[in-house]
């Protein structure tokens, strides 16, 4: 099942459910309370509940309305190396972790924006997992009971930003500069077998990596995510992005205003992004938005 929330061409907000055999959205928030509610129980589409084409709606987030996002930094041994984080032959006692701002992302087919007078904006393909059940101290043989499914980020990085302390967090939370979607695709469809991420810009593939390559796997890190904090309905854990980060190309290569990206789980889905400049402060406003 694939969960999502969206809005309408009037901006009325919504979520539902993708209808297999229609291939629309089937709209449940008449029926189900929240988007909450919705990741904790999962129900079907009935035949009274409206259907919305792809075309008549933009992709909001599939995550919390006030979402803990934790990212995870150098989960993959061959990230971590080209990084400079340590040397493949080393393994971590415990994960390196840092936090991104939830109005970081956008949805999918939404650009994400470029920072004005800022030209180093780096592609970061990663697997996310999205908290159904709530806990704290949650076994790792109990993890995947709290996990709702998993969803497909952008988890994109302003690398002059970043560099600027040893803290990842400027670097990483520039407004609307990562993506996250389409949707939510269950536990249930998705299953514990490896999952292959594939970051591909303006079509080309720039990474791809297996998740059985984590140095921690999904479970392990909600079990160690939820000692230190409660994790609550909505929340996120971006498990890392493989090798292939245009930071460390010769020379380094950006994303730029006009590029294509995709993001690539198998057996969840392909999110996709476009990428636009900020718009300058002191430039004139549109009266829609700080984009262009």
């Amino acid at each position: 099942m694939r969960l999502v929330r969206f809005r309408t061409a009037d901006g009325t907000p919504g979520f539902g459910v993708v209808d297999d055999v229609t291939e629309r959205v089937a709209r449940l928030d008449h029926r189900v309370p929240s988007f909450d509610v919705l990741l904790r129980r999962p129900v079907s589409p009935e035949p009274g509940d409206p259907r919305l084409p792809f075309d008549d709606i933009s992709w909001e987030p599939p995550i919390g309305e006030h979402p803990k996002i934790i990212c995870v930094g150098f989960n993959y041994a061959a990230h971590a190396a080209e990084s400079g984080g340590r040397n493949t032959t080393e393994t971590p006692e415990k994960p390196t972790l840092f936090l991104r701002f939830p109005d970081s992302l956008v949805g999918a087919n939404t650009p994400v924006v470029r920072p004005a007078d800022d030209e180093s904006l780096d592609w970061e393909g990663e697997a996310a997992l999205v908290i159904g059940t709530p806990g704290r101290r949650i076994d790792v043989r109990d993890a995947w009971a709290h996990i709702a499914g998993v969803t497909c980020m952008a988890e994109n990085s302003v690398r002059t930003w970043q560099l600027h302390s040893p803290q990842a967090t400027a670097g990483k939370n520039w407004h609307r500069s990562g993506a996250v979607g389409p949707w939510v695709t269950t536990s249930d469809e998705v299953g514990t077998a490896p999952l292959q991420v594939t970051t591909r810009v303006n079509g080309s593939i720039m990474q791809q990596d297996s998740t059985d390559r984590l140095t921690f796997p999904f479970a392990e890190l909600v079990s160690y995510v939820s000692t230190f904090t409660p994790l609550r309905t909505g929340d996120v854990i971006a498990t890392g992005t493989p090798k292939g980060i245009g930071f460390r190309m010769d020379p380094p290569t950006y994303l730029r205003p006009g590029d294509d990206v995709e993001v690539e789980v198998s057996r969840v889905g392909v999110l996709r992004h476009g990428v636009v400049d900020e718009i300058r402060s002191d430039e004139p406003q549109p009266a829609n938005g700080a984009t262009r």
